[in-house]
C-alpha cells in the first residue's frame, strides 16, 4: 500500500511539472535585469545584492533545464528583486559620486577664479605704482630744467636719485626654478635671504618640506614679525644651512 501511495505521488507531480508552464518571458526579464546591474557596476557598488542575483539567476537556468517550472517562476523572482536592489543602489552610488565631482569642480573653478583676481589686482597695483614713479620723475626733472634757465651760474650736476625701493608684497607666486630663499631675497619680499623661515612657517599647509615648493603656487608673506623674530628666523636659517 505504501509503495503505491507514493508511485500515485510522483506520478501526480512529474503530471503537475508537465502542466506547468515555463516562465520564459519572466526568465528574460531576469537576465535583462542581471545584466543591466552589471553594466552600471553594481559588482562593485553593491556586491552582495548582485551576487545574490547572479546565484538565483544561475539557479533558474538550472531549474529550466531540469523543467521545474514552478521552482524556476519563484527562483526567477528572488533573481529579479536582488537584480533591482543592485540597480537601485549602484544608481544612488553613481549620483553621490557624481555629485562629489560636481562639487569639487565647482571648487576648483571658484579657487582659479580667485586667484585670477588676486593676479589682475596685483598687476593693477604695480601699473599704479609705476605709473606714479613717472609722474614724479617727470616733476622731478622738469623742476631741474626750471632751476637750470634761471640760474646764471653753471648749476652743478644733478645728484642721482636714489633708488625707488619696490613695494612691498603681502602674496607671491612662485616661478620655475625659485626656493624659499630666492624668494625672501626680493626686494619686493625681504631682501634678505636667510628670512626664509618666515615664508615656511606661513604657509605649511601647503609645503611639506622647505625644498618642496611648485610654480604657481601663491604664498603668504608674513609683515608683522618684530626684530626678534626676524633674527630668530635668521639664525634658523644659518643653523639649517638649506640653500
Amino acid at each position: 500500500m505504501t509503495v503505491r501511495f507514493l508511485l500515485i505521488i510522483s506520478i501526480a507531480a512529474m503530471v503537475l511539472a508537465g502542466c506547468a508552464k515555463p516562465p520564459l518571458a519572466e526568465l528574460e526579464t531576469a537576465r535583462y535585469l542581471v545584466r543591466h546591474a552589471a553594466e552600471i557596476g553594481a559588482a562593485d557598488w553593491s556586491p552582495g545584492e548582485y551576487q545574490l542575483a547572479r546565484s538565483a539567476l544561475d539557479a533558474a537556468e538550472e531549474q529550466m533545464e531540469q523543467q521545474q517550472y514552478r521552482a524556476a517562476a519563484r527562483t526567477i523572482s528572488l533573481a529579479r528583486r536582488y537584480a533591482e536592489e543592485a540597480r537601485s543602489e549602484s544608481e544612488q552610488a553613481l549620483a553621490r559620486q557624481a555629485e562629489l565631482e560636481r562639487q569639487r569642480a565647482e571648487k576648483a573653478r571658484l579657487q582659479e577664479d580667485q586667484r585670477l583676481r588676486e593676479l589682475a589686482e596685483q598687476e593693477a597695483a604695480l601699473r599704479q605704482r609705476q605709473l606714479e614713479q613717472r609722474r614724479q620723475e617727470e616733476a622731478r626733472q622738469a623742476a631741474a630744467r626750471a632751476t637750470s634757465a634761471a640760474s646764471v651760474a653753471k648749476p652743478p650736476p644733478p645728484s642721482p636719485s636714489p633708488p625707488v625701493e619696490p613695494a612691498k608684497v603681502e602674496r607671491y607666486e612662485v616661478r620655475a626654478g625659485q626656493n624659499l630663499a630666492e624668494i625672501a631675497h626680493l626686494p619686493e619680499v625681504y631682501g634678505d635671504r636667510l628670512l626664509w623661515p618666515l615664508i615656511y612657517r606661513a604657509n605649511r599647509d601647503q609645503i611639506k618640506t622647505p625644498q618642496e615648493i611648485a610654480p604657481g603656487q601663491m604664498l603668504d608673506i608674513p609683515r608683522d614679525k618684530n626684530s626678534e623674530e626676524l633674527e630668530s628666523a635668521r639664525k634658523e636659517a644659518r643653523e639649517l644651512n638649506l640653500f
